[in-house]
């Protein structure tokens, strides 16, 4: 059958539900995930979906398509992204989907992939595997299905005799598929991803150790963990990214500006329950709040992220021309979009993988130099 190829997304699957992406895609998808896993009779899959609508029909026909390729599937059922990690890690089983969209809006969804250990799988890899399909698998003996609550055990694991306080200092919240944390300080104000990072750092990363941040974060990030004796390296935005360089570097911890938190004692992967609970452990252990704790690392004015609607691919190539021969005599890095830093001011302009979106992100030693950086660089975009 054929598949709208706008779905594959560099780190997932993600369209408009069901002009985009329906349930006989979802079938196909299935079958071709078990083929990429190389996965035989008595291989396991699990899958989970999040609370959309559309998953629950979305992740029934995924799994028929698991099952009719004769692979067994744990049906985790509506669960977190983080539990389906988990399930795939401490089951020791082929892999993992997650039926979601992660923050997209409702009309949206999708899947994430991962294989053994909860390696991560992008959505141009299961391109790949579904273009090289020639035709059909042959019908064979079909796989089992056998429905699994893993939630409690990912709980234990994460939490442990750890009791949450009644009271704390700030509010909390996570996303659609629970694998974001977002903070908000006492007077009701989002405290930015990357110096929440800051907080979960404190206790998720010792000495000669190494961590991988998105390099869209505050230049306080790696000052922090460098000032610790800590190997801070940045890395392209995105949860494949970052995975794959941890796994890479061996890092300890990773995070991005976006609230994503990962864990090498989690096989990499993100878990916003563990950073919520390294981010207590730190309150209860110095007695400040998380606005005390992170006062001195507020000394840039960072523009958060700034978004464009924005398609042409063409023209971002176009815009990036324009602003290298800009800021000709800044350091400039395509690692993601482009990246151009001074002395006392940065930018990262890049295009979203999972939306028709330009993503800014700026940072300058003062209010008055920020403001006036990104008009000119809105005016650039603009053209």
């Amino acid at each position: 059958m054929k598949i709208n190829p706008s779905i594959f997304k560099e780190y997932d699957i993600r369209g408009v539900y069901p002009d985009e992406i329906n349930e006989s895609a979802a079938y196909a998808l299935g079958g071709v995930f078990a083929a990429l896993l190389n996965a035989q009779k008595g291989d396991k899959i699990a899958v989970g979906r999040d609370g959309r609508k559309s998953s629950k029909p979305l992740a029934e026909n995924f799994i028929k398509g698991v099952v009719d390729a004769g692979v067994d599937v744990i049906d985790i059922g509506k669960t977190t992204t983080p539990v389906m990690y988990f399930a795939v890690c401490s089951m020791k089983i082929a892999g993992g989907a997650m039926i979601t969209a992660s923050h997209n809006p409702a009309k949206y969804n999708g899947v994430k992939f991962c294989g053994a250990g909860a390696r991560p799988i992008g959505g141009e890899e299961i391109k790949r595997a579904f273009e090289a399909r020639k035709k059909p698998a042959k019908a064979g003996e079909k796989g089992e299905v056998r429905e699994k609550n893993i939630k409690e055990r990912y709980l234990k694991k994460i939490y442990g005799d750890f009791s949450m306080p009644k009271k704390l200092p700030f509010s909390y919240s996570f996303d659609k598929d629970a694998d974001r944390l977002m903070l908000k300080d006492k007077k009701g104000a989002a405290v930015r991803g990357d110096l929440v990072g800051i907080l979960i750092g404190e206790n998720a990363a010792k000495k000669k150790e190494t961590i991988v941040y998105d390099l869209r974060c505050s230049r306080s990030v790696p000052n922090y963990f460098r000032s610790r004796g800590i190997r801070a390296i940045p890395c392209k935005t995105g949860h494949l990214n970052i995975k794959n360089a941890m796994r890479k570097h061996k890092a300890s911890f990773g995070m991005e500006i976006t609230g994503h938190y990962y864990f090498k004692k989690l096989c990499y992967c993100e878990s916003p329950d563990l950073a919520l609970r390294k981010i207590i452990e730190l309150i209860k252990e110095t007695k400040k709040t998380p606005s005390q704790l992170l006062k001195p690392y507020e000394k840039y004015h960072h523009s958060g992220v700034i978004n464009f609607k924005f398609e042409d691919g063409k023209k971002f190539e176009e815009i990036c021309e324009k602003l290298k021969a800009k800021y000709e005599n800044g350091a400039i890095s395509f690692m993601d979009g482009i990246t151009v830093e001074f002395s006392n001011w940065w930018f990262n302009l890049r295009r979203s993988r999972t939306e028709p979106l330009l993503r800014l992100a700026a940072e300058a030693n003062s209010e008055e130099l920020l403001a006036e950086k990104v008009k000119e660089i809105k005016e650039v975009v603009a053209g």
